[in-house]
């Protein structure tokens, strides 16, 4: 009898073990979760930042090439 009292309270502090863990990976979790969408929201971003970048540069290149374009180049 005192086999299975001592079995018992293993698994009593097993799952109480495992109670206590429980908070903590839930927390890891949200941390990772929350990080994850801060990258996500920052990559997004650096696209936005990079598209806006390159179409400046294309009106700039289609405004420089309309200015040429204009200039006579007879002699």
């Amino acid at each position: 009898m005192a086999r299975s009292e001592g079995g018992a309270s293993l698994k009593r502090a097993v799952t109480t073990e495992r109670r206590c863990q429980l908070p903590f990976r839930l927390a890891l979790l949200r941390v990772a979760l929350i990080l994850a969408l801060a990258g996500v929201a920052r990559w997004a971003e650096i696209a936005a930042d990079t598209g806006a970048a390159l179409r400046a540069l294309a009106n700039a290149k289609i405004h420089s090439n309309a200015t040429h374009s204009s200039i006579s180049t007879v002699s």
